[in-house]
């Protein structure tokens, strides 16, 4: 028996090591999210999450590594509260706006977990500019997946619109969570429900032309 499998009190050593990670994770995103990535060292999110140092790196080479899964399980969490909120065979308004108001919701409610998802986690490194990117576009596939299903054919599939319309989303949500959250959920739906309209408008090409 390896000492991967030993268990001890019942449970397997990598079970108890993943336990550990979920620990330092949750710990994380709490202490990012009230004192700021460089505000908090290796030493306070362990005794946040009640681990000692050579717990945390047996699970992560830095702090950086941490924010990374922490900013991840963000993600993940809100992407499956925008997937539950949708109702596939309502109209694409209806459907985008439900989503909308998820992921908005979720900000709200978890203001620790929106701050390491909007701020703390912008210029740390390219590798985690990279992961926002990345998680910019899979928030963004089920609103873009409902729009292309029901526009008839008024969809205009492009990156660089689509990249200007997930900025924009994020940029609502910053703005909405700098001033304590104040304006009314509706008017932040109906400001991001406007922006997601620019992916159906259709663009007369001819009057674009230098004249």
């Amino acid at each position: 028996m390896t000492t991967t499998t030993k268990r001890w009190t019942g449970r397997s050593l990598d079970a108890r090591r993943a336990e550990r990670r979920e620990m330092l994770v949750a710990a994380g995103v709490r202490l990012y999210g009230s004192q700021g990535f460089h505000g908090t060292g290796v030493r306070a999110i362990c005794r946040e999450a009640g681990l000692t140092e050579r717990y945390f790196y047996e699970s992560f080479a830095n702090g950086e590594e941490l924010l990374l899964a922490a900013f991840n399980e963000v993600i993940r969490a809100l992407l499956t509260q925008i997937v539950e909120a949708d109702e596939p065979g309502k109209s694409a308004e209806h459907r985008v706006r439900r989503m909308l108001g998820a992921y908005y919701a979720a900000l709200r409610a978890h203001p620790a977990a929106a701050r390491v998802f909007l701020v703390e986690i912008v210029g740390v490194s390219p590798s985690i500019d990279d992961a926002i990117r990345q998680s910019m576009h899979d928030l963004s596939t089920p609103l873009f997946a409902a729009l292309a299903l029901d526009l008839n054919g008024h969809w205009r599939s492009d990156p660089l619109l689509r990249r200007g319309i997930e900025g924009g989303l994020l940029h609502i949500a910053l703005n909405w969570g700098a001033h304590n959250y104040a304006q009314p959920m509706n008017n932040v739906i109906n400001a991001a429900w406007s922006l997601c309209m620019a992916a159906t408008m259709r663009f007369d090409e001819g009057s674009n032309r230098s004249r």
